[in-house]
């Protein structure tokens, strides 16, 4: 066996080892990290790279392996193996790249600061993703000689029919897209639109179509291109909901009414899930057929169906028991007949 061939085993046999100590070395760090059962930042990164750290220096061992063959290397051989190696991190570039926009919602989650807040995941990771794809393309293209002139001349003419052909699937995609710039709903958020019989939870909002989940469980798929023309409405970001409530007290109780309903006023203003800055009384509305009409009005805080709903019979039981402190009472219709 020549010297060559000795020199290129030892070679071989230290890049592997190299090779092992770091895939090795890599699982052991992000085991023991992932094993934390806090998933923080650091975490979801180590879930993102892993696969691809781990499978790079057995990719780069394979390389080295083929460049450092000692035998007969014509030239040929070398432009092949130079093509491959440029395709190869293009791909892995791009494939690196994937694997970041799939989580990069759970690390804008993780991570603490207004950017969580302010940024859209679906958004990110799309845009990643687009990005990626079309940054493959484009190498892939000028690795394999092509021109790029060429393709766009040719790009523009089949954009042309492509465009006919695709109005309303192009009108979906910019749909979605100014949805995710704009951003009028989230994943998650309870929308309504009065224009059309939309109501639900936002499931999904994809490149073509919005997956909507409505209060009975079914999913409705919408058209992107439809919430351009049409109003939507989403509670889900209200600051606060008002309650409106009537209730009558008796004529015999007019003296007393003032103090009732400004007890009422002060009592629910200082409730904690009352927002006190906004408009807010319990006031005398008319004298009703059966008794003295009052309305009392407050923002709660609380903005879940269920939440709100709580509070509302917290005031409204306040109202019962503030009554009946003052000895008072609610009017009811009656009827009085006379005999004559």
């Amino acid at each position: 066996m020549s010297d060559g061939f000795l020199s290129f085993y030892y070679h071989i046999i230290f890049a592997f080892l190299l090779s092992a100590i770091f895939f090795y070395g890599f699982r052991r760090v992000s085991i023991s990290l992932q094993n934390d059962s806090h998933e923080n930042f650091r975490t979801i990164v180590i879930k993102t790279v892993k696969l691809p750290l781990l499978l790079l220096p057995w990719f780069l061992f394979l390389f080295y392996t083929a460049y450092a063959w000692p035998g007969d290397k014509s030239d040929e051989y070398l432009n092949v193996l130079d093509l491959v190696r440029r395709v190869f991190w293009i791909l892995y570039v791009g494939w690196f790249s994937w694997e970041v926009s799939l989580n990069v919602g759970a690390m804008l989650q993780a991570s603490s600061g207004r950017l969580a807040e302010q940024v859209s995941h679906s958004v990110v990771s799309r845009t990643i993703q687009l990005l990626a794809t079309i940054g493959i393309f484009l190498n892939l293209v000028h690795v394999f000689g092509y021109s790029l002139s060429t393709l766009l001349a040719f790009g523009g003419v089949g954009g042309i029919i492509l465009g006919l052909a695709a109005k309303d699937w192009l009108s979906n995609f910019f749909g979605g897209l100014m949805l995710m710039l704009d951003r009028p709903f989230s994943e998650g958020d309870w929308i309504r639109s009065p224009d059309r019989s939309i109501e639900g939870h936002v499931e999904k909002v994809g490149w073509r179509l919005t997956k909507i989940r409505t209060f009975d469980r079914r999913p409705i798929y919408v058209p992107n291109s439809i919430f351009s023309g049409i109003v939507v409405e989403n509670p889900s970001r209200m600051r606060n909901r008002r309650m409106v409530e009537d209730f009558s007290l008796c004529y015999e109780n007019l003296e007393k009414m003032p103090r009732i309903l400004k007890r009422i006023d002060e009592t629910v203003s200082l409730l904690s899930d009352v927002d006190a800055t906004e408009p807010h009384y319990a006031v005398f509305m008319r004298y009703d057929d059966s008794g003295l009409l009052c309305q009392i009005r407050a923002h709660i805080t609380r903005v879940d169906r269920v939440g709100y709903l709580q509070v509302q019979e917290k005031i409204l039981l306040i109202v019962s028991d503030i009554v009946a402190e003052e000895g008072a009472a609610f009017a009811y219709p009656t009827r009085r007949i006379i005999n004559e």
